[in-house]
């Protein structure tokens, strides 16, 4: 036994040394200009971290970069093999600002960023902490509302008792601010605070949160910053859970997605001869399954049948057929995925449409990669239909409403109008004229 032992080492160590010796040397560096600008970093007082697995996400501390004064950087060894995937965040630690990770910068898990490892070692591009290249001075004025009815009438929500507030990218998800009601017994609560750690014209990320553990369901709400000083959102129930938040009878529905010309998060281009298309989320009573684990019934089809509800075999659109109770939510959150993997869009970036009719409701064709996000309340006003061209025979239609579908028809019956797949949130598409065909287009509802 001895003798084993002996040998075993004898076989390992060298191994171990060699791969010690790969170790190469990859710089990461950070651009904290805005963030000392507007005040979420203290170079005097704050710690400034890269955070990944090759430190067990503990962090290494940055140092300016000789003849900068806003430039960080931080040297670490890394082991891992050419080309691995490794994911990475900075992190503010400041005495009055609490502590502050980005948000989601990156493809990586949780909105990481990522990059290839290389053996020789690796200099990184310089990124912006948050992303956030602008400063974007005094910031914007936020209103958030939030109708608490429903839980206060079942209660679970004491207005006596309980409180409320918003959490989001703002707020690096730590505590946020509460909001009150807007008049004595008033289930709809409200508050305003001043956003200046993201730029106006990009996308916030938000929930509402009470007693400081009861999260709203789903994915993160989303809005875009306003580009003037004040900003007031439209009243929401809480997780989406209203009066008309539930469906009314049973109702048979299809979900189906274009799988033509699909790429995978990796850059991986579908196969349609070889690849099998699932799809995962939360509705009808069903939770997210584990990723690369689909379990039975998930599966979507091109076969052009009556039980998947696909409409044409072959033709690169799949289908898949659920049959939802009265009672369950019409609100449907869900993700494709290739082969079982989650390769359509990053952590937290999901498909959310709401079932509108009752009895059989077909969801508008999704595009792979297309992550479109409709409201609750669909606005009345769809907007217009610019129309420019013909140019080379192509007719370009633009328009402005990104819950809007484009509906086709050649003959302006009734019945004859059909949704153009992929026109939700697309806002431009061309399409070829002749001279002797006729084609119409308008906006609709999904």
């Amino acid at each position: 036994m001895r003798c084993f032992l002996s040998k075993l080492s004898l076989v390992i160590l060298p191994c171990l040394f060699s791969f010690l010796a790969e170790a190469q040397t990859t710089t990461f560096r950070v651009d904290m200009s805005v963030q000392i600008a507007i005040g979420r970093y203290d170079p005097s007082n704050d710690q400034l971290l890269v955070r990944g697995p090759f430190n067990g996400w503990s962090g290494t501390d940055l140092t300016v970069v000789a003849g900068s004064n806003f430039i960080y950087e931080a040297e670490v060894d890394i082991f891992e093999g050419d080309g691995a995937q490794v994911d990475y965040k900075f992190f503010i630690g400041s005495a009055t600002s609490g502590d502050i990770w980005e948000g989601n910068v990156g493809t990586g898990e949780n909105g990481n960023r990522r990059f290839n490892y290389q053996t020789g070692g690796q200099i990184l591009d310089t990124v912006f902490f948050d992303d956030l290249d602008t400063n974007p001075g005094g910031g914007v004025e936020v209103t958030f509302q939030v109708n608490m009815a429903p839980l206060i009438q079942n209660g679970l929500f004491l207005p006596e008792f309980d409180w409320l507030e918003v959490r989001g990218a703002f707020t690096s998800w730590s505590a946020g601010f509460e909001l009150e009601p807007i008049s004595e017994g008033s289930p709809i609560y409200s508050g305003t605070t001043t956003i200046n750690s993201i730029a106006p014209g990009d996308s916030v990320e938000y929930k509402y949160v009470y007693n400081g553990d009861q999260w709203e369901n789903g994915s993160n709400r989303i809005f875009i910053l306003a580009q003037q000083a004040l900003q007031v959102l439209p009243v929401r129930y809480f997780s989406d859970i209203g009066p008309d938040s539930n469906l009314t009878e049973d109702t048979k529905i299809v979900i189906s997605v274009n799988m033509n010309n699909a790429v995978a998060l990796d850059g991986t281009p579908f196969n349609l001869e070889t690849d099998r298309v699932y799809i995962n989320g939360e509705f009808f009573d069903f939770t997210w399954w584990e990723w690369s684990f689909p379990p039975d019934g998930f599966e979507l089809l091109d076969d052009g049948t009556a039980e998947s509800g696909d409409a044409v075999a072959e033709d690169g659109i799949y289908s898949i057929k659920f049959q939802t109770l009265a009672g369950q939510p019409k609100r449907v959150e869900y993700k494709f995925s290739i082969n079982g993997e989650d390769s359509e869009a990053g952590f937290q970036n999901n498909h959310i449409r709401y079932i509108r009719e009752t009895g059989n409701y077909p969801l508008p064709v999704d595009q792979f990669g297309n992550m479109v996000r409709e409201p609750e309340v669909l606005s009345s006003d769809l907007g217009v239909i610019t129309i420019n061209g013909p140019i080379d025979g192509m007719v370009t239609l633009s328009w402005e409403n990104t819950d809007a579908v484009l509906q086709h028809s050649e003959n302006l019956d009734p019945s004859s109008w059909q949704n153009i797949a992929n026109s939700q949130g697309n806002l431009e598409m061309v399409f070829p004229v002749t001279e002797v065909s006729k084609n119409y287009f308008r906006l609709a509802k999904p």
